[in-house]
């Protein structure tokens, strides 16, 4: 077994390296990131510590993944915090160590207290959604905190 060794990967264009994380995120780092108007992608290169023992990402670091992707798309289209009261996560492919892993969201709805949001990953250096051929979808409910600071 190797070991991980903390290194600025290069990622893909016109990925950028993520500065501003917390610290359970920055700690499975390093997160890279690009957004347009239109849409925004979050992804990372994963490593030995992302994986399990036969070297597919592990579901629960996936899990991980797609709630910082959900938590993601309820700042950008809503400008609100929020927390996680239910995530469902169908894996659907695996990933493997040294995979570039990215991924999306959307807001599907948003109540006065409530965001539906749904969540989609895959393997690949391209930008543009893939058909098929995605590691996970995603759907969740995150309860409203408040509007974004």
């Amino acid at each position: 077994m190797t070991h991980d060794i903390e290194l600025d990967i290069k990622a893909p264009e016109p990925f950028k390296k993520s500065m501003r994380r917390g610290p359970f995120t920055t700690h499975n780092g390093p997160w890279y990131h690009w957004s347009s108007e239109e849409t925004f992608r979050q992804g990372i290169r994963l490593q030995e510590r992302h994986c399990n023992s036969r070297g597919h990402a592990h579901g629960g670091f996936l899990s991980a993944f797609a709630d910082g992707l959900l938590a993601t798309a309820i700042f950008r289209e809503a400008k609100l915090t929020a927390v996680t009261v239910q995530l469902t996560t169908e894996f659907l492919n695996e990933a493997r160590q040294g995979d570039w892993l990215q991924g999306t969201g959307r807001l599907i709805r948003a109540t006065k207290s409530l965001v539906f949001v749904e969540a989609q990953a895959w393997t690949g250096e391209g930008v543009e959604l893939p058909n098929e051929g995605l590691v996970f979808t995603a759907h969740a409910i995150f309860k409203i905190k408040g509007p974004a600071a």
